[in-house]
């Protein structure tokens, strides 16, 4: 593969991270209480509550309940997802400059390396902290979706790193 064709890959999958993490984050922004509430409803175990009773007896310990704890954790959450946000931009922008001869590869890749690992962790943390509040009873979907973009930045990272 030539330089070239690997740059322009790199850019295009690194840009295609920077769009989708940098609409989750001006949504986050802007609406914060769509995905607050989906937050608290995983922390506070209410599906689970009212779909598995038994399980949630078992379980029940580890839920919050906290308002302000749960805002708490939202906006660090929100803050994690826009510091990805600015670095898979920045890389994505360095990457360009890299196609334009106007500056260093090696660092254009490792800013959008350090991206796509914070893109990538997010979903990490939600799937490790949706294992904790035991998520895969009642939101499947979601599930399905943090590892999808897990694997997706998976990708784009080992992309990176050759």
């Amino acid at each position: 593969m030539t330089d070239l064709a690997l740059t322009l890959a790199q850019t295009t999958l690194t840009g295609a991270l920077a769009l989708w993490m940098i609409t989750a984050v001006l949504d986050n922004w802007r609406h914060p209480s769509l995905n607050e509430s989906a937050m608290a409803t995983v922390v506070g175990l209410e599906a689970m509550r009212v779909e598995f009773p038994e399980e949630y007896a078992l379980m029940k310990h580890r839920r919050i309940d906290n308002p302000r704890t749960i805002r708490a954790l939202f906006f660090l959450l929100v803050a994690w997802e826009t510091l990805a946000a600015l670095l898979l931009l920045a890389g994505t922008v360095l990457l360009v400059l890299t196609l334009c001869a106007v500056t260093d590869a090696q660092t254009a890749r490792v800013v959008a390396l350090l991206g796509t690992l914070a893109f990538t962790l997010t979903w990490a943390a939600f799937l490790a902290g949706g294992n904790y509040f035991c998520y895969w009873y009642c939101h499947f979907n979601a599930l399905a979706t943090h590892l999808l973009l897990a694997l997706w930045g998976t990708g784009v990272t080992i992309l990176l790193l050759l």
